[in-house]
């Protein structure tokens, strides 16, 4: 067996802390939901995509002239930071669930901003397939071109996340107890994530480590770029590991704690229980009668203020 370099060890190192969090997050999609909607599966997708991504690593390291395997673990590696925003964009429809999912901002806004994950991913999957199967430059620059195009819909999506939250935070009042719970650990993975997203964005710009000659045969390319430090398979693997896998992890580590943490069905029980007595508010409010002056006049009931004004 072919000594590991740096990025073998990564790969090992991978699989070693993605097969607990694949274990662990299956009751946690037990517990919170199999929807998309829900975010939690994605956690199972991400730990999937880690572990495939790492055994083929390791198995490229000792047959290096096998294309095959560079391109999967390429773009395994690419496509792991669509699972992780798209899961974030699940938690925060959890979030406003029972309270915040009337608004326009969470019924259409999430949606839309899971579809744009989508499309992000199978733009980055797409680059990686063509430029690592490219057989001409013109090949290789359009996998490129696909994969900035990705990367850059994955920072708009980061920034639509954030914009959420911080929706979310300003409506505060009006979450249920434990789903509060849930936002302040989104809140918590965000600066992590923007460095696992600031990387992505990195990579997909910086110079590729190949080319073509005049004859059409793959050479190998220098550059001068300081953007090479960040290419996913040919950068400083110091970076990588820091901004990419520890910054990853600790975003993952975050909302399996939260979702093991927080028991999100005794808001349901809550919501279940308290319903009742709001539609009996809502019932017994008494009707708008006209004062001196012209103006309208009533009242809530105490039942309906406490339960469908928090």
């Amino acid at each position: 067996m072919v000594k590991l370099d740096a990025r073998g060890d990564i790969a090992v190192a991978e699989i070693v802390l993605y097969v607990p969090i694949f274990f662990v997050a299956i009751p946690l999609v037990l517990r919170h939901g199999f929807t998309r909607k829900a975010g939690w599966i994605f956690l199972i997708l991400l730990a999937i995509i880690r572990i495939v991504g790492g055994v083929t690593h390791i198995l490229f390291e000792q047959k290096p002239s096998n294309t095959t395997l560079q391109i999967i673990f390429n773009v395994m590696e690419a496509s792991g930071l669509s699972p992780l925003l798209v899961a974030s964009v699940g938690f925060l429809s959890t979030v406003g669930q029972y309270s915040l999912d009337d608004h326009p901002l969470m019924s259409r806004g999430t949606r839309l901003m899971g579809i744009l994950g989508t499309v992000a991913l199978a733009l980055a999957i797409a680059g990686g397939i063509k430029a690592g199967e490219a057989k001409t430059q013109s090949d290789l620059d359009s996998g490129t071109k696909l994969r900035k195009i990705g990367s850059a819909l994955f920072g708009v999506l980061y920034v639509a996340i954030v914009g959420v939250t911080a929706f979310c935070f300003q409506n505060k009042h009006k979450i249920l107890k434990y789903r509060r719970k849930l936002l302040s650990g989104i809140a918590a993975a965000l600066p992590f994530l923007f460095v696992r997203v600031l990387y992505a964005i990195l990579s997909a710009f910086s110079p590729s480590p190949l080319g073509f000659d005049a004859d059409g045969q793959r050479i190998a390319v220098t550059s001068s770029s300081p953007l090479k430090t960040f290419n996913s398979t040919t950068g400083r693997w110091e970076v990588y590991l820091g901004m990419s896998v520890i910054a990853e992890y600790i975003v993952v580590l975050i909302y399996t704690s939260v979702g093991l943490r927080t028991p999100l069905n005794k808001d349901e029980a809550e919501y279940a229980h308290a319903a009742p007595v709001v539609a009996y508010g809502m019932q017994n409010v008494q009707p708008l009668t006209l004062a001196e002056g012209g103006q309208y006049t009533g009242r809530r009931s105490d039942e309906w203020y406490k339960y469908g004004a928090r």
